[in-house]
């Protein structure tokens, strides 16, 4: 009897154990808590679990374009002189609104909301999430959609934040980073850097605040061009485990750069609340 009664318990225990590694796993999500410093974006870290409280650091961009090398910096200062500054902001400004278009309506489409209204809002950005649909289907199932993240390290007290897209599961089973993009055109290599080093920096932070393993990465960049109709399907910039573990590398390199050069006695400034009367 007590055998028949301690094979049920086995096989109670059995099942609960089963559902809990089925069921999907629970990620908090942060708000993004932003500073505008001389024009530069920085977070205040309130509630990151690895992060001490009312630290403030740089974003993962502010980073990269501080520490960008001087041919770069040239590229792009050529690049105004030659369409023109009226043509250069035109083109920022549609940059940052089709931008942010995609990513309202990615995050309303994952999280099951109706996306009808994005559509018929802006019909012109229509053909971003046309190029991007394609990879969508690699997709099977969101686990956190634009959130806050940041990773630390207490020993150099040096550190980056950012607001990620999303982390989700992809058909093939991995845990993967995903980021997106938009563009008038197909991007060279030379111009890929950037991105290949923002998702090597965000899953660091992730694995360090979730304590999770990461396998794969994309930054999809939607194509598509305004002005002369062309459009395409999405470039996909892809990256294995290996390969983030060199982009998080030269992501702690370009920090610790940072904090060497703008920081204060080289350390991330804190805010706290005066609760004095």
């Amino acid at each position: 009897m007590h055998q028949i009664l301690w094979l049920f318990l086995l096989m109670g225990c059995y099942d609960l154990c089963l559902d809990r590694l089925l069921m999907p796993r629970q990620f908090l999500r942060y708000e993004p808590n932003r500073l505008q410093i001389n024009k530069k974006r920085y977070y205040v870290c309130d509630d990151f679990p690895n992060v001490p409280a009312g630290c403030v650091l740089p974003s993962v961009t502010t980073i990269a374009s501080a520490c960008s090398p001087p041919g770069k910096i040239a590229a792009l200062m050529n690049w105004r002189k030659k369409v023109g500054d009226e043509e250069a902001n035109r083109r920022t400004r549609n940059a940052v609104e089709r931008g942010n278009w995609l990513h309202g309506l990615l995050e309303d489409f994952w999280n099951g909301e109706d996306i009808e209204t994005h559509l018929d809002s802006h019909p012109s950005f229509v053909p971003y999430f046309d190029s991007i649909g394609g990879f969508l289907e690699r997709v099977d199932s969101p686990l956190l959609v634009e959130s806050a993240i940041a990773w630390y390290d207490p020993a150099q007290e040096i550190g980056y934040s950012g607001t990620f897209d999303m982390l989700a599961t992809m058909a093939n089973g991995n845990t993967a980073l995903l980021d997106w993009k938009t563009s008038f055109k197909q991007k060279p290599d030379t111009q890929l850097a950037d991105y290949r080093m923002q998702l090597g920096a965000y899953v660091q932070a992730i694995e360090q605040m979730y304590d999770i393993e990461i396998e794969e990465a994309h930054c999809a960049i939607a194509i598509y061009d305004p002005d002369t109709g062309n459009g395409q399907e999405a470039q996909i910039v892809s990256l294995d485990a290996a390969e983030l573990v060199v982009q998080s590398g030269l992501m702690m390199q370009k920090t610790q750069q940072f904090f060497f050069n703008h920081y204060p006695g080289r350390r991330p400034l804190t805010i706290s609340m005066d609760r004095a009367a």
